[in-house]
């Protein structure tokens, strides 16, 4: 090898995930604000997890506009679509536990406080609360290509998506530097950075799982030098 060449190192391939959660009642129901408000104050922050993060896996999720447990429970339950509104602008994924439980109490207390009467729920439709545990295995797909990695997102499942989008963000938070594995191994590989760019910049959170898998779709194929590449895998 000449001086003046680069060594080319190969870059590992980009390995599927999938999850799924273990569920687990903590015993504790809400009927009205107050007890929500005295819920967000004291449950763990597994909780909080589940109902603001985690809820995007739950199969209904597709029926509804908002992002969060809160949001809808608010919405069905209480007919509190003002207060419903709120909590589902509030991102989970943009401030550390603490920051957001405060958010959340912060945002009932001033609901409470402007109302004559408490409102409650209506017998069967309590606010069950409880803590999940993820678990992540190794599918054993590898991706070796952008190519690749765009053709296999048509038929992606939705909870390697959420894997690879959603709890990537909670992971890589935690390190001070938020991302996404698909526009971090996208980087890696040298991919063209606008769409990086792109793929970073998806409003994730306010997309259920079907929608974000689009908006990704739709980032590589204005960006794939073969766009035909995603027609295929989507006929």
């Amino acid at each position: 090898m000449n001086d003046g060449e680069k060594q080319t190192v190969p870059t590992e391939p980009f390995a599927l995930f999938d999850c799924s959660l273990a569920r687990l009642a903590i015993g504790r129901s809400c009927s009205n604000l107050r007890d929500l408000l005295d819920a967000l104050r004291n449950v763990p922050d597994t909780v909080l997890e589940h109902h603001m993060m985690r809820c995007a896996l739950d199969d209904h999720f597709e029926l509804y506009e908002f992002p969060n447990d809160l949001a809808r429970w608010c919405w069905d339950a209480l007919g509190d679509r003002g207060l419903a509104e709120q909590l589902g602008l509030v991102d989970p994924y943009q401030q550390p536990m603490a920051t957001l439980r405060g958010m959340l109490v912060n945002l009932i207390e001033d609901r409470l406080w402007g109302l004559e009467r408490v409102p409650w729920c209506r017998p069967g439709l309590e606010l069950h609360l409880a803590s999940s545990r993820m678990m992540a295995f190794d599918t054993g797909g590898r991706l070796p290509t952008l190519a690749a990695l765009a053709q296999a997102l048509p038929r992606m499942s939705s909870r390697s998506l959420f894997y690879h989008v959603h709890e990537a963000r909670r992971r890589s938070g935690a390190n001070g530097a938020s991302s996404d594995d698909f526009s971090a191994w996208l980087e890696k590989i040298g991919a063209e950075p606008a769409l990086v760019a792109r793929i970073r910049a998806v409003d994730f959170y306010f997309l259920n799982l079907n929608q974000l898998r689009q908006e990704f779709i739709d980032a590589f194929r204005l960006h794939l030098t073969e766009p035909q590449v995603l027609l295929k895998a989507t006929a």
